[in-house]
């Protein structure tokens, strides 16, 4: 696992009406959300790769699910060149938090369109790298372990 890169599994009750998802409570909520934004992703499409410098940023898949994966390219970092794949969606609801500096990316698995939500810390948009540019050594087909 990348060093920084933090997972946390988010309780969620079945019930009657449908099922309940629980964020964040007291003390797991972000100090300062300055951005926000929801993205629907096509079955199969993948959204790479994007770096964020000073903030770190929370992933959650709302509904359908991710393939969500990050490449550490910090210098100095004792997980540098690293890649770590993780799933993510409506069949395991999970928090993703991504630190700076860390390269991210994801696909849209199955075959409904994912909503993902992705909030910042701070007010930074992000670089988009160009595959070339990223040179992260990762296929996208999905691999069964």
């Amino acid at each position: 696992m990348i060093e920084g890169l933090r997972v946390r599994e988010l309780p969620s009750r079945l019930h009657s009406r449908g099922y309940t998802v629980d964020l964040w409570k007291a003390g797991e909520v972000p100090p300062s959300s300055a951005s926000a934004r929801i993205h629907v992703v096509f079955p199969g499409c993948v959204e790479a790769w994007w770096v964020r410098e000073s903030t770190p940023e929370r992933i959650v898949c709302l509904r359908g699910m991710i393939k969500l994966v990050a490449c550490d390219r910090r210098d100095g970092s004792a997980t540098r060149d690293e890649v770590t794949e993780i799933y993510l969606g409506e069949y395991r609801f999970r928090e993703v938090e991504v630190p700076p500096g860390v390269l991210r990316g994801w696909k849209a698995v199955g075959h409904e369109p994912a909503l993902v939500l992705r909030c910042a810390e701070a007010v930074e948009e992000g670089r988009r790298l160009s595959p070339e540019e990223a040179a992260v050594p990762y296929d996208w087909e999905i691999v069964m372990r």
